[in-house]
């Protein structure tokens, strides 16, 4: 879509917002203030002119004896936290808020698909995220207390709610660091080791079933987002799949309204028990496909390369749901109207939010053969309607007859013994299988143990297949 290289990358805007928050003075004390040490106000009043003064610790000291005499006091719960921040991002001049915009990359190409973190050096990282875990322990005190009233009012949940969402943004970021690969922290190296290995896919791949904190802090950016969409929709609307806005008819509100209902759906997908490796990697599954870019390779073992457009359901016809990743700029066209009318209806699941009206490919597909029968929309132009085109073109056709597959899956065989679950258990160990020097399943195991895309193989394209990965 074209607005996407526009927004170039989500987390590049998010960590400027972030350190303009860190770095700014974004609220102003009431100057008419008694000082009494028992006072509240003349406590937090206090607390502002240390922090004003660059006097991080003593700030603190004051915040929290304003807290100590009066719990709901919001102001002083706002001075503890940018105190917190500012101070352990304030220890060294290399962690200082403005010095990390060096590892922003605010130029990076459209095209990287790294994470923007990869060159942080872990001295900067760790205390980083220190900060944030910090920060994090006391605003989740103060959103509970805000949330259920016990707060005096003056600053809410949703006055904050921008900078925790940025926050949440950061953290998640460095947390995915951690999965990177050591040489991926060299700019040549990385270069060197390919694409595929450092990408923002094959991290947040390497996290699907292994629960952790990851998917927690997605679920904090997209319920914040869900509560205060107004500062996020002009940023979501070029970003998020779905609401590209093309035709140009929907008011502000119904924007808002938009982008409420798609961080609601995600909300809802990335709450999920951290023992629950199932959800764990369809929701990692998700979020790749709505915030990621696919990188043109097989990832689930079925021969087919990401053929599905990520619209909540089946594609292919293997009994699975999008468990290959659609490319953010192919040329998807989204319903709108139907979109709206889920909204409005208070519909709010992906699928839901995400009706395709109709695909193409874009410069980078035309050349790109999905089920790998030979040819490709750049050879013969109907393979746009056979690898681009639902078998139904029309959604209501499609939920009627519950079949949302593409036109080619119509000559895909499926092995379904033992189900999808057994299916889905072959083609892990296929995709799993990447050393071409020395393959554990051949090209005719595949064949039989799969079907799929695998059925279009020759040995020459057998051999392509592994490109791009690693041994």
């Amino acid at each position: 879509m074209k607005n996407v290289l526009k927004s170039k990358f989500l987390w590049t805007a998010a960590l400027a917002a972030c350190l303009t928050i860190a770095g700014c003075n974004i609220f102003n004390p009431t100057e008419n203030v008694n000082i009494k040490n028992d006072d509240p106000n003349a406590l937090t009043y206090e607390g502002y002119i240390k922090f004003r003064d660059n006097e991080y610790s003593n700030a603190e000291e004051y915040f929290n004896r304003a807290i100590a005499a009066d719990s709901s006091h919001s102001e002083a719960w706002l001075g503890l936290m940018k105190s917190i921040l500012n101070r352990k991002l304030n220890t060294t001049a290399e962690t200082n808020v403005f010095a990390l915009l060096k590892y922003v990359n605010t130029d990076r190409d459209a095209d990287d698909k790294t994470v923007p973190f990869a060159d942080l050096p872990d001295s900067v990282a760790a205390p980083l995220r220190e900060a944030i875990d910090s920060v994090n322990y006391i605003a989740t005190q103060f959103i509970e207390r805000d949330k259920n009233g016990k707060t005096d009012g003056k600053v809410t949940y949703k006055y904050i709610s921008d900078g925790y969402m940025v926050i949440q943004m950061l953290k998640t970021m460095l947390v995915l660091k951690t999965k990177m690969p050591l040489q991926c922290a060299d700019k040549e190296a990385r270069v060197a080791l390919g694409d595929s290995l450092c990408s923002m896919q094959t991290i947040l791949n390497d996290f699907k079933g292994d629960p952790n904190e990851t998917v927690e802090t997605f679920h904090e950016v997209f319920n914040t987002c869900e509560t205060n969409p107004e500062s996020m929709t002009s940023l979501f609307e070029d970003y998020l799949q779905g609401f590209s806005n093309e035709a140009g008819y929907l008011t502000k509100e119904a924007k808002n309204q938009a982008i409420t209902g798609m961080c609601s759906a995600l909300a809802q997908e990335t709450d999920i028990p951290e023992d629950d490796s199932t959800k764990q990697a369809r929701t990692m599954n998700i979020i790749i496909g709505q915030l990621g870019y696919s990188d043109i390779i097989d990832d689930d073992g079925d021969g087919c390369v990401d053929e599905e457009l990520y619209d909540g359901e089946d594609n292919d016809g293997d009994g699975e749901i999008d468990e290959d990743i659609s490319d953010k700029t192919n040329e998807i066209h989204y319903d709108d109207m139907v979109i709206m009318s889920n909204i409005a209806q208070k519909k709010m699941t992906i699928k839901e939010l995400r009706v395709i009206k109709s695909a193409g490919p874009n410069g980078k597909y035309r050349s790109v053969d999905i089920d790998m029968n030979g040819k490709t929309v750049e050879d013969d132009p109907d393979e746009l309607d056979r690898e681009w085109s639902f078998i139904y073109p029309n959604y209501k056709d499609r939920v009627n007859n519950n079949d949302h597959r593409l036109v080619f899956s119509k000559d895909l065989p499926w092995n379904m013994e033992g189900g999808v679950e057994g299916l889905k258990e072959r083609k892990r160990l296929i995709a799993q299988d990447t050393n071409k020097d020395n393959p554990t399943y051949s090209l005719e195991d595949r064949k039989s143990m799969v079907g799929g895309c695998w059925v279009n193989y020759d040995e020459d394209s057998f051999k392509k297949w592994f490109e791009g990965r690693t041994k």
